[in-house]
């Protein structure tokens, strides 16, 4: 989808960009080759103690999150993988969690990482504190900044991290659920691996910028790296989605998503432009009118929408996966992808912005005008 914008809601796209992207500018600081910014250290790392450690691809430091009680504890429900949006961590999970684990969920079946290291707490909802995270990130020595990550760069900690956590539970099946940036990232592991694919039961797919966001107006690519793959009509999400959606949703994955609908909740889609952006063809597509962004995901009411879909799951979902028997897992039919996840580390195998060094010196020499002037921001 490419908007045709008029003049009024350019400039509003392009304001909600400049707002957005101050509010993330860090101070100057080094870049990394593929054009974002450099996480402040790793995350908290809270896995049961015999859960193996996973180096962050790119970063190389340990990848954080929660999960596990034993290797083999027994499961009742098909387990879950959290997977965060963009600027914050697994922490932000952390009053979900909470409400699974009141509707009888276990510390085994519940997982989450941190797929960029530690993250800031700006995915706060207005109708919810998030304490246990804020006091984590305080230990961890927050700056109190936050790094704008993309989608590419961080495909091989999940796909590494859905692959330990079916090793780990035993389980035949895990599902996803994903918010915001999450959501094209766990989409683009299910792409690239279709063998882990095949093993994902459910898909929740929260305020997703699944064909566009007016956080990425026209003309953004190449000034934030996730626009370069996110922005309406890149060649990125055409292979994502496929030709007419045909790549949307496939297999015998079930698939929900969940968003706001009516462009002015959610501040990611504003406008009849970008109102049904996370909507995926052949989903289970929920719209919940004048939600905010982190609402969508944090709301009790709406948590216990997606805990309920999850937990549809067939029984034979929770039972250990068969003996290896030599022959891979039947892959969904769709086109080979066009990154392999292998070579995530070469410094060619994922695009790159340029002039990240440049960006970001202009913006923390005009972050602090453009906050008061243009966002109203202190």
């Amino acid at each position: 989808m490419t908007p045709d914008m008029g003049w009024s809601a350019r400039l509003l796209a392009a304001t909600t960009l400049v707002c957005w992207m101050v509010s993330s500018a860090p101070p100057v600081m080094a870049m990394h080759q593929s054009g974002h910014t450099e996480p402040q250290g790793p995350a908290k790392v809270r896995f049961v103690a015999d859960f193996p450690e996973l180096l962050d691809s790119e970063w190389g430091f340990p990848i954080g999150g929660f999960g596990g009680i034993e290797r083999g504890a027994s499961l009742t429900h098909v387990p879950v993988i959290f997977v965060h949006g963009n600027n914050v961590d697994h922490a932000d999970w952390y009053p979900v969690r909470d409400d699974f684990k009141a509707a009888g969920w276990t510390d085994q079946e519940l997982w989450a990482l941190a797929y960029n290291g530690l993250g800031g707490n700006n995915g706060t909802s207005p109708g919810r504190g998030n304490p246990e995270r804020d006091a984590e990130h305080s230990e961890m020595g927050w700056d109190g900044m936050s790094r704008v990550t993309a989608n590419d760069v961080n495909v091989p900690d999940l796909v590494t991290f859905i692959q330990a956590v079916l090793d780990y539970t035993g389980a035949e099946k895990v599902s996803l659920v994903s918010h915001s940036l999450g959501v094209t990232i766990a989409r683009k592991a299910m792409f690239v691996r279709p063998d882990l694919a095949a093993r994902v039961d459910a898909f929740v797919g929260i305020a997703g910028g699944n064909h566009g966001t007016t956080f990425c107006p026209p003309g953004s690519e190449g000034n934030v790296h996730s626009c370069d793959e996110i922005a309406a009509g890149t060649p990125w999400l055409e292979e994502l989605n496929g030709p007419d959606g045909s790549l949307e949703t496939y297999g015998d994955t079930r698939w929900l998503t969940i968003y706001d609908g009516t462009g002015s909740g959610d501040v990611a889609y504003v406008g009849p432009d970008y109102a049904k952006s996370p909507v995926l063809k052949g989903a289970d597509n929920r719209e919940f009118p004048g939600t905010d962004h982190n609402d969508l995901r944090l709301l009790p009411e709406i948590v216990t929408v997606y805990r309920e879909f999850l937990e549809k799951a067939p029984l034979g979902d929770v039972a250990p996966a068969p003996a290896p028997t030599g022959d891979a897992t039947p892959a969904p039919a769709r086109p080979a992808p066009a990154v392999d996840v292998d070579a995530a580390d070469e410094p060619d195998a994922l695009p790159s912005t340029g002039g990240g060094l440049v960006l970001g010196g202009l913006f923390a020499a005009a972050a602090s005008l453009l906050r008061r002037r243009v966002c109203g921001w202190p």
